[in-house]
């Protein structure tokens, strides 16, 4: 069995902020499931069965069920695996007392580091006083956090930015540039998938789908480095939303296409293999053609979900945003 490395737990889909380059399409739109008991407790075994020493916990935004999120966290303890750090975009931060009782339990528990995303894209959603005070607070209680990334607050607050309001894109574009969207992108090192699909449209030409059609291995799909674990038992890929399998199939490496047969066939022959596939179902290629070859991977697997579903295309979160 191969062994999780630098990788998380989504324990939920479902995000107060929509933001324009996640990975996994989280929205409030997402149906407001919550990893549970059982499940937190499975995960959990099959991390230690694997020998995984620690992993993140994310979402979406894990703080929207701060019940689930200590439930997971008492499973992981009971399996001996540590959390490395939890990920939030601190819209819960409005009140010093809820703040310092959470901090508090989630110390209990044996957490000690919290990340706090700040960037051009959750000040959609949530405002900059926010993380802010969180971080104050937690600096007050010796609690240890790290700001992702920290270079976009400082920017924002030498452009001026109110910490007490949200801005639309046409607003932020007034004050940190017209490309602001395409410049963050490039900054962050975006891998472009996900809802960041929509960044990948703006800042490359389409090309044919020809363009994409290759028969070279996916490989990376296997990859245990940064991969997630979801809710619903699957693993995802690092880099792949959109495709997932269950953790004790990922983890063995068992991959069968009577199974998954969209994983299978991108593992052994490619967008060349899933274009046959696609093809055989009815897919046609746009003749707009495709920024990126992630792009016309999914845009494949999209038309995939809504005619041939199988349980390589998940989670559904990941196909009905994006269907609207």
């Amino acid at each position: 069995m191969n062994t999780p490395l630098y990788s998380g737990i989504i324990m939920n889909y479902v995000c107060t902020a929509e933001c324009r380059h996640c990975m996994f399409f989280s929205s409030p739109s997402c149906p407001k499931n919550y990893i549970t008991p059982g499940m937190a407790e499975h995960l959990a075994a099959v991390l230690e069965k694997a020998g995984t020493s620690s992993v993140h916990i994310g979402g979406g935004e894990p703080f929207m069920n701060f019940s689930a999120l200590c439930t997971l966290i008492e499973a992981l303890n009971r399996h001996h695996v540590d959390v490395d750090y939890i990920e939030t975009n601190a819209f819960w931060a409005k009140e010093d007392a809820v703040i310092r009782d959470r901090l508090v339990k989630l110390r209990d528990l044996g957490v000690t580091t919290v990340m706090v995303s700040v960037d051009p894209f959750h000040i959609e959603f949530v405002p900059l006083e926010r993380p802010i005070r969180l971080c104050q607070i937690m600096n007050e209680m010796d609690f240890d956090y790290f700001i992702w990334q920290d270079r976009y607050l400082r920017k924002m607050l030498r452009r001026g930015i109110d910490q007490t309001k949200t801005y639309t894109r046409e607003e932020l574009q007034k004050i940190l540039g017209k490309n602001y969207v395409s410049d963050t992108a490039s900054e962050y090192g975006l891998g472009m998938n996900g809802r960041a699909l929509t960044i990948a449209g703006e800042m490359y030409p389409n090309r044919p789908a020809e363009t994409w059609i290759t028969s070279a291995r996916c490989s990376s799909l296997l990859d245990v480095c940064h991969c997630h674990l979801d809710l619903y038992g699957n693993i995802v890929p690092s880099g792949c939303p959109g495709i997932a399998a269950e953790a004790k199939d990922y983890l063995n490496e068992r991959i069968p296409p009577e199974k998954y047969p969209v994983m299978a066939r991108l593992l052994t022959g490619g967008t060349a293999a899933l274009y046959d596939y696609a093809k055989e179902k009815g897919f046609r290629p746009s003749p707009e053609g495709y920024p990126t070859k992630c792009a016309f991977c999914y845009a494949m697997r999209q038309f995939l979900h809504k005619h041939a579903p199988s349980a390589d295309l998940a989670p559904d979160e990941s196909y009905r945003m994006a269907n609207g």
